[in-house]
């Protein structure tokens, strides 16, 4: 399990989200703030914080993060705050959720469930097409010349409520589809295929 960094410690996302806030309101204005997009640096720094935090491991689920943002905020008192956010995905329970944790205290003020399906992080991508080539065929169409397209989420054919990436495998010159592939990131595994790899299409 990850080490959380010491509470007492700012991150640096709090300078780097200092530039949203011009001045502190006066007492009694209402809380301001503003989201920004975090550093590569800081994003880990989020995501650690997070994954690592005991109030989100109690249950022991395997969780994978999607994505996060900062948001620097002024309360009615003058105090400043960066809060970290962070979507995730818990593949235990099979649903999604967002963690808010303040940066200074390292405090969880939000820990709740999203509807829907948040859309594919970079990182799920790179995991479902390792998952694809290991599959042999089409690890060969793959070196062949064959691209893929997509990886967005899409119900699990199957009927559960497990993470499915979709891709397109295409030719080379992406006139013509060779084949659908559905992969299972919480099983690890191709869930579906189908298309004209069943035929005589060429990468």
């Amino acid at each position: 399990m990850l080490e959380a960094p010491a509470p007492g410690r700012r991150v640096a996302a709090i300078a780097a989200l200092a530039f949203v806030i011009a001045a502190a309101p006066s007492r009694g204005q209402e809380m301001k703030s503003a989201s920004a997009a975090l550093a590569e640096r800081d994003r880990a720094d989020a995501i650690q914080r997070v994954l690592a935090h005991p109030e989100i491991t109690a249950g022991g689920h395997r969780l994978v993060a999607l994505r996060s943002t900062g948001s620097a905020t002024v309360d009615a008192s003058g105090a400043a705050r960066t809060i970290l956010t962070v979507v995730l995905f818990d593949h235990t329970a099979l649903e999604a959720r967002r963690v808010e944790i303040d940066a200074e205290t390292n405090r969880v003020l939000r820990n709740e469930r999203l509807p829907g399906r948040p859309q594919s992080s970079r990182a799920e991508v790179a995991e479902a097409i390792t998952i694809i080539r290991r599959d042999a065929a089409l690890a060969r169409r793959l070196d062949d010349g064959a691209v893929l397209d997509g990886g967005f989420i899409v119900d699990d054919p199957a009927g559960s409520r497990r993470r499915m990436l979709q891709f397109k495998m295409m030719t080379a010159d992406r006139r013509s589809l060779i084949q659908t592939v559905t992969v299972d990131l919480t099983r690890g595994q191709l869930a579906a295929r189908a298309g004209a790899s069943q035929g005589n299409a060429r990468p």
